[in-house]
């Protein structure tokens, strides 16, 4: 059974292709840890959705992707990566 989504979920989801693309080829030319430049900006891009969706005032919705969708995803990545990107002792 496919799954449809609406016009502003298919939005966000592409959004969030786009910002994932963009990302990994910023830390690909970092000069430091590869993962944590892309945590970095990950990161970043999360609190720029945040921002967006505070400032359009977006509640977050159980029907349908939004920015606040988006920047729980982007964030949920960034810690990820951050975790990844630490050594273990």
């Amino acid at each position: 059974m496919a799954i449809e989504l609406d016009q502003t979920s298919r939005d966000t989801v592409n959004r969030f292709v786009i910002k994932c693309v963009v990302a990994i080829v910023i830390s690909l030319f970092a000069r430091s840890n590869y993962l944590l430049s892309a945590a970095r900006c990950f990161q970043l891009y999360a609190l720029l959705m945040g921002l967006i969706a505070a400032l359009t005032r977006q509640r977050y919705s159980a029907h349908s992707f939004n920015h606040w969708s988006e920047a729980l995803w982007l964030a949920f990545i960034s810690a990820g990566l951050q975790v990844l990107s630490h050594p273990t002792a």
